[in-house]
């Protein structure tokens, strides 16, 4: 018999006690085993079948045998079978017609399906949970937008130039969607999909695009897609939300924070697809070179024509930083991607200069919190003068640093070459940090020039104004280079939607405004060059006539303006620090008196020390004593050490006379010595009094152009805040001349803070008459001379600026219509070879020629300008047949600029209510 005994064993159920007989446990034992091992089994390959279909849906690839998961067939049991017993490469219409219900669901519902039941057989009571990061996540559904990129790309194009498709219906699938239109909304919107065709391809050719790579199941129309890019691209502050919030109202749902995510999957893959467009149109029209859209975004700056008049500067440019356009750090951190942008300079590039010379330190040094808080602090962008946009770099945790301009200026000068002019709000110092830097050899070898922008130039002090302002230097025309305020007060609209979003999001919506920006700014050449050059002519007629009128008024003064300019800027040089001869006289009177002490020193020694020895000095044995001996060859060392420093002392008398180019040497008889002299015991004090000298000068220069009636309200406001600034300097010079006026003799009269205020013209300044300088006999210190004398340098920058726009009208002309016949001849030449690319670049056609027969219009109202002075080509005519394809909409806008002067006359009468 077998032998019962009581004991644990493990059966299918778990443990429990039983005395049943050995043979009996032993038996239970292999069998639960056994179905644990099965159990074990049918999991692993539950798991691995759940992965394949998941990895199925990524990958957006379809499978037709899932009637074997349906059965409980694992994946390795259908991959290994025999091939006779699998057939994935048909469908055809006898397994449709066998099953009625089956041709309702497409393939990714089926593989939803199985699934799905996959999951439930992991668990019936517990839900999977995605055990994947969100990086993990966003990284695997961008990488399988990006497998579709071409596909998507070409059904794009195939859908909207309605070209046909030409595929077999036989092999078709169907699958729903629920689109969502602009003004319709389909729960249950069946599409067609294509044997081993991508979802989203499916929906492309019906003209929507899914929210998922894989397996959408809710859908956006193209149509109401573009509605928001266009809306975008002129409101940068419509966000996403707001538009998805009225399609919402439109249909009459809930919104739900779900379909804002789900717009937004969707318009990433859009303008995604634009790109990809774009990029296609580009390569057939030869613009792949990375700098094409530097080299010729802006044709009157870059389309340089033969014989045409050189000039200098060769082309200006505006540079500048703002800090509006923040983005928090660490936001959206998950998306990994970088957005290819056609304007951004390289971080790698600009860093390049980040041990570079600091650029105002006060200024460059942002708050710590702000450091911490955002890693993008602001933008800092260049644009040429007729607003288009040249480069852009983000300024990350830092202040203005000098790296952003730098690396702006070394991208500007590889691209533009020689003889480029930029203007910056701090020209002034950015041209000493840009001559301390690594590139200052090639900034001197090209040429470059940096200026104060008119605006900021009138907050400068006088001095910088003389050397920095447009209106003083030649070839600046009448452009005030304050380009980039105007630009970021149209991108000021998009910070508030680009401060929480991811890099990615923050690259691409700020590309799409600049965008959007050089598209309306290059419709806007033609009316920037037609404006300026009547504004140019309008103001030689008129200025000319009153300088004219006031060169009569005074017949035996030479209105040499130049002259006057050049006299005001070195004197206040010479009262900015004293003047070189004037502390080299210094230094040779104190010379000379140190070697007259010397000489003096030196002559003391004149006797031998032997001829004054006494009998006392020398020892019964006839020989010197210790003190005389001692005595001597101190007295030797003293002249040794006076004739030494006689020595030098007469080489530094001699090489200051050779600096002062002193032929006979002073004497305290000679004039110049004494007043030398003189001067140099009340040094301080004259520093003091040319130093308040200067400030208030210039105070009353600038308070002058405050209260000018032509200075508009906020340049006003700019000057004045520059006034209250430098009053500060004021009141520190005039406490310092009235601490030493006190102890001069005879003693000088103190001065009033108030007094110096209430100046408002040089005669009031009692000190300026007893001025060295001279000031009140200057033409230039006169106040109706120097108002003149701005009429006068802007008739010289108007003349210059009809030379320039002379040669900018030449190469606009010659840009659009080398432009509209390239753009023909390429679409033409793909029309048999790639149909939807050839369609694309005719639209593109379409819509340039539009615009640029506005510019030929324009173009032709320039030439007809009394007062135009450039070439008019031989093919115009007044009448051009080639401007019939100008839309009644083009033609009202240019007849309305016709009849508009009566309009403009109003609107320049509103900027004088604003003054």
């Amino acid at each position: 018999m077998s032998q019962r005994v009581t004991m644990t064993v493990l059966c299918h159920t778990g443990p429990r006690t039983t005395s049943a007989s050995l043979t009996r446990i032993r038996a239970d034992r292999l069998q639960a085993e056994r179905e644990l091992q099965l159990q074990a089994q049918d999991q692993r390959h539950t798991q691995q079948a759940a992965l394949a279909v998941e990895a199925s849906l990524e990958a957006g690839s379809t499978f037709d045998t899932m009637d074997q998961f349906y059965d409980g067939e694992s994946l390795m049991q259908r991959s290994d079978s025999s091939d006779g017993n699998t057939d994935t490469d048909t469908d055809t219409d006898t397994d449709t017609d066998s099953n009625s219900n089956e041709g309702h669901y497409s393939v990714e519902s089926r593989l939803l399906s199985a699934y799905a039941r996959l999951q439930l057989q992991n668990s019936s009571l517990k839900h999977r949970s995605d055990q994947r990061t969100r990086e993990a996540r966003y990284t695997n559904m961008h990488a399988s937008w990006c497998l579709q990129l071409p596909a998507l790309t070409n059904a794009y194009l195939t859908w909207k130039h309605n070209s046909s498709l030409n595929v077999a219906l036989t092999s078709a699938h169907k699958f729903q969607v629920t689109a969502v239109h602009v003004f319709e909304l389909d729960y249950f919107h069946d599409i067609t999909q294509q044997h081993e065709e991508v979802a989203n391809v499916s929906l492309l050719h019906v003209g929507l695009l899914g929210c998922s790579p894989t397996a959408p199941t809710v859908a956006i129309s193209l149509q109401c897609l573009e509605l928001y890019h266009q809306l975008r691209r002129q409101q940068s502050s419509f966000s996403i939300q707001a538009f998805t919030k009225v399609l919402c109202a439109i249909h009459n749902v809930n919104y739900a924070q779900t379909f804002r995510d789900q717009f937004s999957i969707a318009f990433d893959i859009y303008l995604t697809i634009l790109r990809s467009v774009r990029s296609q149109v580009d390569m057939a029209l030869g613009r792949t070179d990375p700098d094409w859209r530097l080299r010729h975004g802006c044709p009157p700056c870059t389309f340089e024509q033969p014989n045409e008049c050189p000039l200098y500067p060769a082309s200006l440019k505006a540079m500048d930083g703002n800090n509006s356009a923040k983005r928090m750090a660490n936001a959206g951190s998950a998306d990994l991607r970088i957005f290819p942008s056609r304007y951004m300079i390289p971080p790698d590039q600009v860093d390049v200069f980040k041990d570079d010379i600091r650029l105002r330190p006060a200024a460059n040094s942002t708050e710590e919190n702000t450091v911490r808080v955002f890693e993008q602090t602001g933008i800092f962008l260049s644009a040429c003068r007729h607003g288009i946009i040249q480069t852009v770099t983000e300024m990350r945790c830092s202040g203005e640093l000098a790296k952003y301009p730098l690396a702006t200026i070394n991208k500007l000068l590889d691209v533009f070459g020689d003889n480029q002019a930029i203007g910056s709000d701090i020209g002034c110092s950015l041209s000493k940090t840009v001559a301390t830097s690594s590139i200052r050899d090639k900034a001197f070898d090209r040429k470059l020039s940096l200026l104060v922008n008119a605006f900021h130039g009138h907050a400068h002090n006088r001095k910088c104004q003389l050397q920095y302002h447009p209106m003083y230097l030649r070839g600046f025309g009448l452009k005030d280079l304050e380009t980039c305020e105007h630009i970021f007060a149209s991108s000021n609209a998009a910070a508030c939607l680009i401060r929480h979003a991811s890099h990615f999001h923050y690259g691409q919506f700020l590309d799409l405004h600049f965008d959007q920006w050089d598209m309306d700014k290059y419709l806007e050449l033609s009316r920037f060059i037609f404006n300026n050059y009547k504004q140019a002519v309008t103001l030689i007629d008129d200025f000319t006539k009153e300088l004219d009128a006031y060169r009569l008024s005074f017949p035996d003064q030479a209105m040499d303006f130049e002259t006057w300019v050049t006299e005001e800027l070195a004197y206040l040089e010479s009262v900015a620090s004293e003047p070189a001869r004037d502390a080299l006289a210094v230094d040779y009177v104190e010379a000379l008196e140190k070697l007259n002490t010397y000489q003096q020193q030196f002559d003391s020694f004149g006797t031998d020390k032997f001829l004054t020895y006494l009998p006392s000095s020398f020892t019964p044995d006839s020989g010197l004593s210790v003190a005389a001996s001692q005595s001597t060859k101190q007295a030797q060392a003293a002249r040794r050490a006076v004739e030494h420093h006689l020595q030098i002392q007469i080489n530094v008398v001699e090489d200051l006379e050779t600096r002062l180019d002193i032929a006979e040497r002073w004497t305290p008889g000679y004039s110049d010595y004494r007043e030398t002299l003189e001067y140099s015991r009340r040094r301080k004090f004259i520093r003091a009094v040319e130093d308040l000298e200067g400030l208030v000068i210039q105070h009353l220069f600038e308070l002058s152009k405050a209260n000018l009636s032509s200075t508009g309200y906020k340049l006003r406001r700019q000057i004045s805040r520059a006034i209250v600034k430098r009053s500060g300097a004021i009141r520190t010079a005039l406490d310092k001349y009235n601490k030493l006026a006190v102890v001069q003799n005879p003693r000088r009269p103190t001065l009033q803070y108030s007094e110096i205020l209430s100046y408002v013209a040089l005669g009031e300044f009692d000190i300026l008459k007893h001025s060295r300088h001279d000031i009140l006999t200057k033409p230039w210190s006169n106040t109706t001379h120097r108002q003149m004398g701005v009429k006068y340098f802007k008739i010289l920058r108007a003349r210059e600026e009809i030379t320039r726009l002379n040669v900018e009208i030449r190469r606009l002309h010659a840009w659009i219509d080398a432009e509209d016949s390239d753009i023909k001849h390429v679409a033409t030449e793909l029309e048999l070879t790639n149909p939807p690319l050839a369609s694309e670049i005719w639209r593109l056609y379409h819509r340039q020629r539009r615009v640029n027969d506005v510019h030929r219009v324009r173009i032709n109202r320039i030439y007809s300008l009394e007062g135009f002075t450039g070439c008019v080509p031989s093919d115009v005519t007044a009448t051009d047949d080639s401007l019939d394809s100008v839309d009644e909409v083009s033609v009202e806008m240019i007849e309305d600029e016709l009849e508009g002067d009566e309009a403009a006359r109003f609107d320049l009468c509103i900027q004088q209510m604003s003054l």
